[in-house]
């Protein structure tokens, strides 16, 4: 009897033993969506039922502080990569590289040249080279063959693709295995809110569409016995500011347009002069109007980080917030825009998170975009590349016990792992001890020479 009660505990202490050290939780799967150009206070400002009961089941962030420029592929890019502009590469929404001669244009949907996205490397090619699967809807950049990889299932962008569609593709993905990792975009309320301005009455409309759109979205993955088990972060790239036929500026009544090339437009104007002409140009438009501040590429300021990269070109015009810069008032115009400091809040989206791994009914006032990346990466449990966030700024936001995510520091998980193993022996030893010394003669079995030979490695770890 106190034979088969000695190896049971042995038995059992291996075992426990060894379940500590091998236990593997499941990956988290998370999907995240952007409503292009959804303004932090338009949950406030419009009804939206189904914002606000996704924000009770989960953690809400009032302002997500974007980075310069405040633009839909810039940000976009920051989103799944965790860097400024200056060091992702994708510093506007119309660009030129003078080192590849090559111009990207989100007008005219030049984008698929892979050399302008190469500075960095998104999220759902590292979550592919760690041996994990991606899916995405849309979302900028996602259809171009970033350093050799598409994503593992993607929609090529177009725009006449309705939201009901791409929502069908993810759930249809993720039920079947075949991504961990999914992004949804929508180009509302971007769209109105450029045509009609984030203050025209007529945005309520827009706003309870979208709202309607994310309440589609819930239904349909708790119809698809997802919602319990998938994390859902919703965001967006930038706000929207009103604009004012009242607050244009026209530079052709300064400036000879033959002495420059405009590359990007209002509210960031890049200016590209021609050759020889730098500071003609910059001495015809600094100081003309007291709305605009006008930059040598060396002048911008630092916390703008926005200046160390080709493709910022030698001149940058940012207008006040409302103000819009033109050629002429025949250049089109758009009653909303954005792009402006990315301090201001006008230009800041929201953040809402729900899912295993977030709180609910939480809020927190703020974070920065640069730090949705590195909190991406734990969840998936893949290394994040050099960014300019910090997971630290977001834990949070996080369920009291988040899952751990060894991979956030190796040097961490090494040391881990090394006082894992080594408070594994002690406490078998431990145990054995006291309860070796707890039994009687007659129950101690007699230990042969083999047993001290199995019981000796144990002691040396």
């Amino acid at each position: 009897m106190g034979t088969d009660i000695y190896w049971k505990f042995i038995t059992l202490c291996a075992l426990t033993y060894s379940r500590t050290l091998c236990l593997d939780q499941d990956q988290q799967r998370v999907l995240v969506v952007s409503f292009d150009g959804f303004r932090w206070d338009y949950v406030t400002r419009f009804p939206t039922p189904n914002f606000k009961r996704f924000i009770e089941s989960g953690a809400h962030v009032k302002q997500v502080t974007n980075i310069f420029a405040t633009k839909t592929y810039p940000n976009h890019y920051t989103l799944v990569t965790g860097l400024y502009a200056e060091n992702h590469g994708v510093v506007a929404n119309e660009m030129f590289d003078p080192v590849l001669n090559e111009t990207f244009s989100m007008t005219h949907m030049d984008i698929y040249k892979p050399e302008f996205w190469e500075d960095a490397v998104p999220i759902w090619v590292t979550n592919q080279l760690e041996g994990h699967r991606s899916g995405a809807a849309m979302w900028p950049g996602t259809d171009v063959r970033i350093h050799s990889v598409f994503p593992s299932q993607y929609l090529p962008y177009n725009e006449t693709v309705p939201f009901e569609f791409r929502v069908g593709k993810l759930i249809e993905w993720f039920n079947g295995d075949l991504i961990n990792l999914g992004l949804l975009y929508w180009e509302e309320p971007d769209e109105m809110g450029h045509f009609l301005g984030p203050d025209n009455p007529l945005m309520e409309n827009t706003i309870a569409d979208v709202d309607a759109k994310l309440g589609y979205l819930v239904d349909q993955l708790k119809k698809a016995k997802l919602w319990d088990s998938l994390n859902v972060i919703v965001t967006s790239d930038h706000g929207m500011s009103q604009c004012s036929l009242d607050k244009i500026i026209e530079l052709d009544k300064y400036i000879d347009r033959g002495l420059y090339t405009m590359i990007d437009h209002s509210p960031v104007v890049a200016i590209l002069p021609k050759e020889g002409k730098l500071d003609e140009v910059y001495q015809a438009l600094v100081n003309i109007h007291p709305n605009m501040t006008v930059y040598k590429k060396e002048e911008i300021p630092l916390r703008f980080h926005y200046k160390q990269n080709v493709r910022i070109q030698p001149i940058i015009i940012v207008a006040d917030v409302g103000w819009y810069i033109l050629q002429n008032r025949s250049s089109t115009f758009l009653w909303g825009d954005h792009g402006y400091d990315n301090l201001l809040p006008d230009m800041h989206p929201l953040l809402i998170a729900s899912g295993p791994a977030f709180k609910k009914n939480f809020t927190r006032d703020a974070m920065n975009s640069t730090d949705l990346y590195p909190l991406l990466c734990h969840l998936l449990d893949i290394t994040p590349l050099p960014n300019n966030g910090s997971l630290g700024n977001v834990m949070d936001l996080l369920a009291s016990s988040p899952l751990p995510n060894p991979k956030d520091d190796e040097k961490q998980e090494s040391y881990a792992n090394f006082i894992g193993v080594f408070l594994g022996g002690v406490i078998v030893i431990v145990f054995l001890f006291v309860f070796l010394k707890h039994l009687t003669p007659g129950q101690i079995p007699k230990v042969h020479k083999r047993h001290i030979e199995i019981a000796q490695p144990l002691l040396q770890s």
